[in-house]
Parts: structure tokens; C-alpha cells; sequence
């Protein structure tokens, strides 16, 4: 593994607030957004096995932690420059992550962003809801485009499956947002 890669993780920013208008000083870093992913990794990994899911929580946090790993080298790309550079932006990031990873963890990449077995579907519901959980911590200090990151975030979730959904939005619930009742804090 590249470990110069992980420390440049900590100086890049998330560009998607960066866009939205987020000032720089408050942006989380790509390196602050894998921890987070990789914390709540262990918590949907838990909820999914109190409804049956059998998912490797070991597993699973390894993949949320090092998804964003290629970004040292592609930098980190919004949802708009994605739509542009399609293809181009994966066959990118398949070759950063070729540069970065030891095979052991390129084929747990690898696995993530096939989003086939439960522990990838688990690290992305963690990548996803951790997303979620930052526009509610902006949306606390006047970020008003937050709306369009949960509704983003809760098609992710309704794609990786009946079971992903409910852990995600149980998760949220917890922390006051309900979508069912048109959302925002505290309307649950």
C-alpha cells in the first residue's frame, strides 16, 4: 500500500461542498470522510445482522476505509464532473488504485465497486450514509442545498437493497431527520 497516499488523503478536500458553497475552512477532508464511513461501516454491519444479514463487519470497515484510497491520485470528483468523465473517471481510479493498493486490498476495492456482496453493499450504504450525516451537520450551520444530498443518498440506499434502506434510514431517524414525513430535522 502506498502509505503517502493516505496522508495526501488528509489534505484533499471533499469537493462536492466545496462546489455547493461550504466555506473551505469547514470542508472535511476525503481522510475524515473514509473514517466516518468506516465507523458507521461497524454499526450497518451489526443492524443488518439483527435483521439476518450475515455481513463481515472486519470486512466491511476495511472496505469503507480505504474506497476513497485512489482519490490520493485522481483527486476527489463531484457527481458532476463524474457524469462528465464517465467511463474516463473509472478507468482512472481502477488505474490510481492499481498504484496504490497491494492486491489484498485492490481486490477488496475491487469488491466495493462491484457493489455485489453484503459487505460492499454494507461499506456503500456506510460511504453513502456518512455523506447523508455531513449535509445534516451543514445544514445545522445554514447550508440550505442539503435536501439534495439525503434524497441523492436515500436512492443509493434504496438500490443497495429492502434491508440497506431501513438500517439507513433508522440511522437518520436517530439523528432527527424523517423522510417519510417530507424531511428536514426534527419533523420526525
Amino acid at each position: 500500500m502506498d502509505v503517502e497516499a493516505v496522508y495526501r488523503l488528509k489534505r484533499i478536500l471533499r469537493t462536492g461542498w466545496l462546489v455547493r458553497g461550504i466555506p473551505r475552512s469547514s470542508v472535511e477532508s476525503v481522510a475524515e470522510h473514509s473514517f466516518g464511513a468506516a465507523m458507521l461501516a461497524w454499526e450497518i454491519c451489526h443492524r443488518l445482522a439483527e435483521r439476518g444479514i450475515d455481513v463481515d463487519p472486519y470486512k466491511t470497515v476495511v472496505m469503507a476505509l480505504i474506497h476513497d484510497l485512489p482519490e490520493a491520485l485522481t483527486l476527489d470528483l463531484d457527481v458532476e464532473a463524474s457524469r462528465v468523465f464517465g467511463d474516463a473517471k473509472r478507468e482512472a481510479e481502477e488505474k490510481a488504485a492499481e498504484c496504490v493498493f497491494d492486491e489484498e486490498l485492490l481486490d477488496l476495492w475491487r469488491e466495493f465497486e462491484r457493489r455485489e456482496s453484503p459487505e460492499a453493499k454494507a461499506a456503500k450504504l456506510a460511504d453513502t450514509l456518512d455523506m447523508a450525516l455531513q449535509a445534516l451537520e451543514y445544514s445545522q450551520v445554514g447550508f440550505e442545498a442539503y435536501r439534495e444530498f439525503l434524497d441523492s443518498a436515500e436512492r443509493e440506499a434504496r438500490e443497495l437493497g429492502r434491508e440497506y434502506l431501513l438500517v439507513f434510514k433508522e440511522i437518520l431517524r436517530e439523528r432527527g431527520w424523517d423522510s417519510n414525513e417530507g424531511g428536514g430535522k426534527g419533523s420526525g
